[in-house]
């Protein structure tokens, strides 16, 4: 009796675990987000520096003592004003000399010709010479000779004498001045100042020479015309103007392989000065539309980059991709699937090509400051 009670035991019991087996286990639930073309203006930053196309030292051009400084050390002046005076009593002197010999020089002229002029007359009528004819006109050609010379040597002085007060040649900033009041100066003396003209900088920065062949290619869609240029500056700061490049050196540093590259840009509120660092940024003008996925997406493993997909039919399906660059949290997708397919980004561990999931659309958190924003 109690061997018979005892197999029906294990009778009920094999029947309830196969109740167990039979009964249907659920999907696994993975989340989903939708691939999708965003836009995206491709970049690249290089280090640079700043320049300016209007860095003038300011020399003198005749030699004396200086005995006027106009302008403040680091002061904006205007194109045309006064910076420097030199003694001009020596050359006001020399004009006047200059003057004279003028004068004489003319009067000379006149006698020559006047005497040239009866030369004409009394040679005809035989009372001189051919001879002494010859050198009345060679002393008429003299004196006119001669007066060209003293005018040409009045045009010089007079320029020595406006040499004597130095101006500036453009707007901009001023330097520091080099020599003192009362010190001699003159064009061996070197630059008394500089003046940096204000909204005339360059951004210089370098850059490999596979992107310039790049950007020659034939098939290439991108030109210099559709890339602006921005500017971080120190700390972070991202100026307000951009630029355009307008220069590429003749040859490859051959110690770098990279090429000089110019972007000039505008600096209405002289915040840029030479020498400042900065970084270059090359951006496209206009965005490109790009395929992205989410970076938690995005999986590796030996076989390379891959992700896995959920198809209209539920079942996951390993695709190989091929990435680009990252763009904050998303990556650039060059190949590998298709806009519109949906891309596990949670569940992965779950998941495994050929099994049938359960997915749900991925809704990323969002922060309560972004929401009050």
């Amino acid at each position: 009796m109690h061997l018979r009670v005892l197999c029906l035991s294990l009778l009920l019991a094999a029947c309830g675990d196969n109740n167990t087996a039979v009964k249907e286990q659920p999907l696994p639930e993975v989340f989903v987000v939708e691939a999708t073309e965003q836009p995206y203006r491709p970049s690249k930053g290089f280090n640079a520096r700043i320049q300016s196309r209007s860095d003038v030292d300011i020399s003198a051009q005749v030699s004396g003592r200086l005995i006027a400084i106009h302008f403040k050390e680091g002061d904006q002046v205007q194109l045309g004003a006064p910076l420097f005076d030199i003694d001009p009593a020596p050359f006001k002197a020399a004009l006047a000399r200059a003057n004279a010999e003028l004068s004489r020089a003319e009067a000379n002229q006149k006698i020559a010709a006047k005497n040239f002029t009866r030369g004409e007359k009394l040679v005809k009528d035989g009372f001189i010479s051919e001879s002494e004819f010859d050198s009345l006109e060679a002393k008429k050609l003299e004196s006119a000779a001669q007066q060209e010379s003293a005018k040409a040597a009045v045009e010089s002085a007079k320029v020595d004498l406006a040499y004597t007060t130095i101006k500036a040649p453009l707007e901009g900033r001023i330097g520091r001045s080099a020599p003192a009041i009362g010190d001699i100066v003159g064009p061996q003396y070197g630059a008394l100042t500089t003046l940096v003209g204000q909204d005339d900088m360059d951004i210089v920065f370098q850059i490999p020479e596979k992107l310039i062949l790049s950007a020659q290619r034939p098939d290439s869609r991108i030109t210099i015309n559709d890339i602006e240029v921005l500017l971080e500056l120190q700390g972070g700061t991202v100026y307000e103007q951009t630029g355009k490049i307008n220069y590429f050196s003749n040859r490859v540093d051959a110690t770098t392989g990279t090429v000089e590259v110019r972007s000039n840009i505008a600096n209405p509120n002289d915040t840029l000065r030479p020498g400042m660092f900065a970084h270059a940024i090359l951006r496209l003008t206009h965005p490109l539309q790009s395929l992205m996925l989410p970076q938690a997406s995005i999986q590796v493993d030996q076989r390379g980059t891959y992700v896995l997909t959920v198809d209209s039919s539920n079942v996951v399906t390993r695709k190989d991709i091929i990435t680009g660059e990252r763009i904050n949290e998303n990556v650039l997708i060059n190949s590998g699937i298709d806009a519109g397919e949906k891309v596990i980004i949670r569940g992965v561990q779950k998941a495994r090509p050929g099994d049938k999931v359960t997915p749900t659309a991925f809704v990323p958190a969002t922060s309560t400051s972004t929401t009050e924003e």
